[in-house]
């Protein structure tokens, strides 16, 4: 049993013996994501900085080489959890797809007071198709039980809890740029460090069978 002894007195003056739960925090997330290049991860620092200033935010920045378009969730963890990173690797390597085209064109309010890019409806097709197939392989695995709620696939730029859910959607120059490969992703919460767990290229075709 984890937590701590509390005594108390009930309306009717006979005292009580409970157990009080700690609140838990978890410091290992692991999550599949497409990871920005250089080129198009620095002007996307440079466009939230702008953004901070233009509409009175208090923002704390995405790093530059964190940028990514968030795909998969597999949670939130006490401690680097093995066996399910070597899973979801077992399972990044089934995908088979080609490399494509992306584009962000709005400028939107998400959860957790996450300022966003995201597509407009319609939009990015093959993006979609691969985090559906994405999500299918792993709700057809052992990881099941580990996906996080799936969520439309978006770019964070940064954070602020109390003024960005304030802030109205709205469209923009659209962000493009082609999609060449995926990763997994273990990031230490709050401490800034992503480590790569896994890291595959689109080429469109079965690699284990590449050498056939």
């Amino acid at each position: 049993m984890s937590g701590q002894p509390a005594f108390g007195t009930a309306r009717n003056g006979q005292t009580f013996f409970q157990w009080e739960e700690f609140e838990r925090h978890f410091d290992d997330r692991i999550f599949f994501a497409v990871l920005a290049e250089n080129a198009i991860a620095a002007p996307l620092a440079r466009k939230a900085v702008a953004l901070d200033r233009e509409l009175g935010l208090q923002g704390w920045f995405v790093p530059e080489n964190h940028i990514h378009i968030s795909l998969v969730g597999l949670g939130d963890h006490d401690g680097f959890p093995k066996e399910l990173v070597e899973t979801a690797c077992r399972i990044g390597s089934m995908i088979v797809a080609k490399p494509f085209e992306v584009s962000f064109d709005r400028l939107s309010a998400f959860g957790g007071g996450s300022l966003v890019l995201r597509g407009g409806s319609g939009s990015n097709p093959a993006l979609q198709e691969f985090w559906r197939k994405l999500t299918a392989l792993i709700s057809d695995s052992p990881l099941k039980c580990f996906l996080t709620k799936s969520i439309e696939p978006h770019v964070t730029l940064l954070r602020d809890e109390a003024r960005v859910p304030k802030i109205r959607e709205r469209t923009i120059d659209p962000v493009n740029w082609l999609v060449r490969d995926f990763v997994l992703i273990h990031s230490l919460i709050g401490k800034g460090v992503y480590d790569e767990c896994g890291r595959w290229q689109l080429t469109g075709q079965d690699d284990s069978l590449a050498g056939m």
